[in-house]
């Protein structure tokens, strides 16, 4: 049986001199086999490219393919445009048997073929990487470093190649809570970067249009919906944060978190510098001055008496199945919350509640303990009250970020935004009122 060429065409290659006067010449190289042969017996198979191997699915990220071949028993013609900034010295020629093409035989192929665009290294692998930490990101812990570094790759992957000692800093192991330092030296091992990102949040079975309440060259504020976390992790398929960075190349941060079911104001930073600045106001201490979180809550139960300011130390505990909450305990850290009335039903009160310190489930384990869980919360509420909640409408947690004043990081201004309570919660407002 002959063979037919399976070549690279390099007519469409960039000189160093074109490129580096931003001159647009085509830079498509066609990498093409010889057409597919009619057989009698079989049709020809083509699927999406997402079907095929890891490599085959890395590669496509590279090279952005069109049609590939389901299988390795026909060679079928496809096109596959280099990379513009990859498109120099592009020279190759492999021969492959006329009417069956080796799915082994191409990816050797692209193997060497990447390898010649120094996109690869000689073991087929992407290569390890040295990044030097600047004056603007020193101080940042490892892990967020990488998530910002590497685009596309999963935290849980990240976190993994920390703890199995792949990540190093200046040569040693490290802890993902690690501090970088100016001039410390990263090695980031080999990992597919491209696409993840977006294969991850097309899986997703949330997505969402953010509101924005407030925006400027250093802050993002959005209006978060009910349902999707604000970051990644066991058993979330997507995220506020990585829906936004999917959209907005920049830097972009979280700089206080939302419960998944909790609705309302979500703070983002989009400089480095903005998040130190605003991460001292929450964690200084003239924190209260500087910045006043607000949330409205309906809790079970009817409120007596005005305004009161709850003091219960709150600590951290990990269930063996479940998610982490807080419980009250003597050797828990400080915790402050005070709660005013704002409007009683017959058996239910909307509080406004402003936070003094910011711990985990704060509002809700607070209320729990003072007898009066929040409605509709699945961890600290009750059951009985759930199931006839849902009877009006309530499918979620009535809790809500309606307020925040802080000063801004860089003209130190003071600003406050709201945030009114989306229409689902306002539905179960009116109808407690009619059974009033």
């Amino acid at each position: 049986m002959g063979y037919v060429p399976f070549a690279l065409n390099t007519a469409g290659a960039l000189s160093e001199a074109s490129r580096a006067a931003g001159s647009l010449h085509d830079p498509m190289q066609t990498i093409s086999c010889s057409p597919w042969r009619p057989n009698s017996n079989r049709a020809p198979p083509y699927r999406d490219a997402n079907s095929g191997t890891v490599l085959m699915r890395w590669m496509r990220s590279l090279l952005t393919w069109g049609k590939v071949p389901r299988d390795c028993t026909f060679a079928s013609r496809f096109d596959c445009p280099a990379p513009l900034a990859a498109a120099r010295d592009l020279t190759g020629l492999r021969f492959f048997r006329q009417g069956r093409c080796s799915l082994a035989k191409k990816l050797r192929f692209y193997k060497h073929l990447l390898t010649q665009l120094d996109l690869l290294d000689t073991t087929g692998k992407s290569k390890v990487r040295t990044r030097v930490i600047l004056d603007s990101e020193s101080g940042q812990r490892l892990d967020n470093f990488l998530i910002r570094e590497l685009k596309g790759v999963p935290k849980s992957r990240i976190y993994r190649i920390i703890r199995d000692g792949q990540v190093r800093i200046n040569g040693g192991r490290s802890r993902a809570a690690a501090r970088l330092g100016t001039g410390d030296r990263v090695r980031i091992p080999p990992l597919r970067l491209a696409d993840l990102d977006r294969a991850e949040a097309t899986s997703s079975d949330r997505w969402f249009i953010p509101q924005i309440l407030h925006e400027d060259k250093d802050l993002l504020i959005i209006d978060k919906p009910s349902g999707i976390a604000v970051h990644g992790g066991t058993g979330q398929k997507t995220s506020v944060i990585q829906q936004l960075r999917i959209t907005s190349p920049d830097y972009l941060e979280l700089i206080h978190r939302l419960d998944k079911e909790t609705s309302g104001i979500l703070m983002l930073a989009k400089t480095r510098e903005a998040l130190l600045a605003m991460h001292s106001q929450l964690q200084g201490p003239n924190s209260r001055q500087r910045m006043k979180k607000v949330y409205q809550a309906l809790l079970c139960g009817r409120w007596r008496g005005k305004s009161r300011t709850v003091n219960r130390p709150l600590e951290t505990v990990r269930p063996k199945i479940g998610e982490k909450r807080s419980r009250v305990s003597e050797t828990g850290r400080f915790a402050q919350s005070t709660f005013s009335p704002i409007e009683l039903f017959q058996n239910f009160s909307l509080l406004e509640i402003v936070l003094a310190t910011g711990r985990l489930h704060q509002i809700r384990a607070h209320a729990s303990a003072e007898g009066m869980p929040v409605a509709g919360d699945k961890i600290y509420g009750e059951k009985e009250q759930n199931k006839a909640l849902r009877q009006i409408g309530l499918t979620r947690q009535f809790l809500h970020a309606s307020g925040i004043s802080f000063l801004h990081p860089t003209t130190k201004k003071s600003i406050s935004v709201h945030s009114p309570l989306p229409a689902s919660l306002l539905s179960v407002l009116i109808q407690l009122r009619e059974e009033a």
